[in-house]
Formats: C-alpha cells, sequence, structure tokens
C-alpha cells in the first residue's frame, strides 16, 4: 500500500504544528497568570537541544510554574535547514516539538494572533524582530526571558527590560540554566546536570553538516554561566564518526520512540483499543498504561495488527537503550548493513501503516547514517 509521497516530507509535520498552535484555544488558556515564559531562539533549538529537552522534563517533574515559548518565526527557520541537507535534524527538531505542544504541559507553540504586529524596518532582521515581537507579546503578560546565542537581537530585548540568557558555545545543561533563572529560590541540584556522552548536532559551519561535541565534565571552578566570557567561548567543533554513530543511535531510538507511539496511537483509537487490558492472560504491553510504552511495546502491538517486513536486527533489538535487555549495542557497534536493514524495515512498517512520518524519518536517517560511513573511523578509546 502507498504512502502519499507529500507524506515523506517534513513539511507535514511542521502543517500540523501550525494548526496545534492556532486551533488549540484551550492552550492559551491552560496556564494561569504568573507564569515564566522561557522564549527560545531558534540558534538554541539546533545547538543546545537536550538542554532544551533536560529543561521542559525538568520543569514538568517539578511542576514548575514555567512556559517554553516557541516562536512561530522558529519553524520557518528549521524547514530552512534542509537547504544545508540537515533534513535529519529539521525532522527530530520539529517531531520533538510538535509531541510537546500536543501535551499542553511546558511547550507552546506562538500562535498566529498572539504578536504585537511590530514591522520590521531591516528586512535582513525581519526574523529577529519577529522573535523580539514574541517576546514583547508574552512580556505584556507575565514574566520573559529570551534564550539566544544572537547578541543584537538580545540587546534589542535588554533595552524593553526584558532578560536574556545566551549560553556558553558549547557546554551547558538544564542545570545551569536554572541556576541563572532561579538564582537562590530553587534547588539546582534537581535538574539534570551536563551530559556525560557525546553529543551529535547540527553544525555551526555551513560546510559541515553534523558534528561531534564531547562531553565536558563539571567541577567547581569551571567558569560560571554568567561570566561574559563564557558566552563568548569559541572551542573547535569536532567530528568523530564513531562516537557520532553512538549519539545517532540514541537520536534515532528517542525520535522513533514518539513516531511509532503515534502510531500505536492511531491504530489503538481506531480499533477501540485505548484502556489497559486487566486480563492476566493478556500480553504485558496491553496491561500497561499507554505513556509507558517503549518501541518494543508498540512493535509488539502493531505486529498483531499488520505484517511488515522482518530484517536482521530486529527492530526491538536494535533500539534497545542501555540496561533495557540483553541484546544492547551502541550504535558504533552495529554494522553498516545492520543500519540498512533496520531503516529498510522501519519504511515497510510505515508503507503498511499509511505513516508518511516513519517512512520519512527512516529516508532522513538513511542519508545521515550513510554520510557517517563513508566517513573514515577513528578508535574511540572505550
Amino acid at each position: 500500500m502507498a504512502v502519499p509521497m507529500q507524506f515523506f516530507d517534513n513539511a507535514d509535520t511542521l502543517r500540523r504544528i501550525y494548526e496545534v498552535a492556532n486551533e488549540d484555544v484551550e492552550m492559551r488558556d491552560a496556564f494561569p497568570g504568573g507564569r515564566l515564559h522561557v522564549v527560545l531562539d531558534t540558534n538554541i533549538l539546533m545547538h543546545h537541544f537536550n538542554v532544551v529537552k533536560g529543561f521542559s522534563e525538568d520543569v514538568e517533574r517539578l511542576a514548575l510554574p514555567v512556559l517554553i515559548i516557541i516562536p512561530n518565526v522558529v519553524l520557518s527557520e528549521l524547514d530552512g535547514l534542509k537547504k544545508r541537507e540537515q533534513f535529519w535534524f529539521t525532522r527530530t527538531f520539529s517531531t520533538w516539538i510538535l509531541g510537546k505542544v500536543k501535551e499542553r504541559r511546558s511547550v507552546k507553540m506562538q500562535a498566529r494572533e498572539e504578536t504585537c504586529h511590530i514591522a520590521p524596518v531591516d528586512p535582513a532582521r525581519a526574523n529577529d524582530l519577529a522573535i523580539y515581537d514574541c517576546c514583547m507579546y508574552f512580556y505584556r503578560k507575565s514574566r520573559v526571558v529570551l534564550l539566544s546565542g544572537d547578541k543584537n537581537l538580545c540587546i534589542e530585548c535588554e533595552k524593553d527590560y526584558i532578560p536574556t540568557i545566551s549560553p556558553p558555545r558549547e557546554q551547558w545543561s538544564s542545570r545551569e540554566l536554572a541556576q541563572t533563572l532561579f538564582p537562590d529560590t530553587i534547588d539546582p541540584s534537581a535538574f539534570q546536570g551536563r551530559e556525560t556522552r557525546h553529543e551529535y548536532r547540527p553544525s555551526r559551519s555551513r560546510g559541515a553538516r553534523g558534528v561531534t561535541v564531547a562531553p565536558l565534565l563539571e567541577s567547581d571552578d569551571m567558569m560560571d554561566i554568567d561570566d561574559e566570557d563564557a558566552y563568548m567561548a569559541d572551542a573547535p567543533e569536532q567530528f568523530e564518526p564513531k562516537h557520532a554513530l553512538d549519539a545517532l543511535h540514541l537520536q534515532a531510538i528517542e525520535h522513533f520512540t514518539a513516531t511509532l507511539k503515534a502510531v500505536a496511537l492511531r491504530v489503538r483509537t481506531a480499533a477501540g483499543e485505548l484502556a489497559p487490558v486487566q486480563s492476566a492472560h493478556a500480553p504485558a504491553y496491553r496491561r500497561k498504561a499507554f505513556e509507558l510504552w517503549v518501541i518494543g511495546d508498540c512493535l509488539a502491538y502493531l505486529d498483531t495488527k499488520k505484517p511488515w517486513r522482518k530484517m536482521s536486527p530486529s527492530l526491538q533489538v536494535f533500539f534497545l537503550r542501555r540496561n533495557e535487555d540483553r541484546g544492547w549495542r551502541r550504535g558504533q557497534d552495529w554494522s553498516r548493513q545492520d543500519w540498512m536493514n533496520v531503516l529498510d524495515a522501519l519504511v515497510d512498517l510505515g508503507t503498511q501503516f499509511e505513516d508518511g512520518a516513519v517512512v520519512g524519518s527512516a529516508g532522513d536517517l538513511k542519508q545521515e547514517v550513510e554520510r557517517l560511513f563513508m566517513t573514515r573511523m577513528r578508535p574511540t578509546g572505550t
């Protein structure tokens, strides 16, 4: 069964984000006044995606009165990553945004009418001024902080008494962001610290598509996040293919957890099987609350509905997280053929269930994987 070609493109995900932002009236009124609005610039989402995700998780776990705002112009700028052939990054960012805005918890997309209608004087800075406009709109409602690495945009907002935070060039964390946002009011140890593994993200250089960032251990004598020099730190970007495969593998697990859960939810809804089953004879995943399902649960359920092409390694094994079950491997431990087999299986699964997000995601990931395997590998020392 063929999936309509237009749904392979990430533009469908972006369109759905706009629809949720502009049609969900409840989201606009779901949060009481007095919340802190943290507005994101595109560069924060691109280069500190793990920090944004971690901070969102921490805010929800601690039930803090914080709402992360994504200006609608950010989606246009993310879509522009396709011109740099960074399809995988565009796909992962937009899929996460869609999932979060649908949850209506800690992340909100700026709606069309949530604007001060500030006309840009300089067309070259239209996107920056659109983010400034977004800040001003929410500033009139409650407290606002802008997260951005753009000096000019920060200066523009600071002139109107909107505080800004510019992260270090490389290492950052939810904990350090919390220390800056909530000095002396919230225990920062409750927030996630710096990554202990390599991160794979878009390069700042237009000459490269991806870059591997090594973890930096925290210590008491490290430069404080408020130090102005920290904002200007310019550590050279690295590219370590084997570490990139590990980081890409983790990204793929998180991304396809979201996409396959969306497929499973759609199928369960159509079949009227939303409620957990209490019978001891039911499969373990059917006795779980859906929010606790992992990729293996989704695949086991979908396998009862339609067959798809089974390959080696199986999707269940390839997408195992560390210590989740026997058979777990790092991304670099899988061969190029293993990666290709998994991606082919995902394409067939997406086709069988007429889900363009799965098919398109597999295609985008395939381009990234092929590029990594074309790069000469170096020992990792791990």
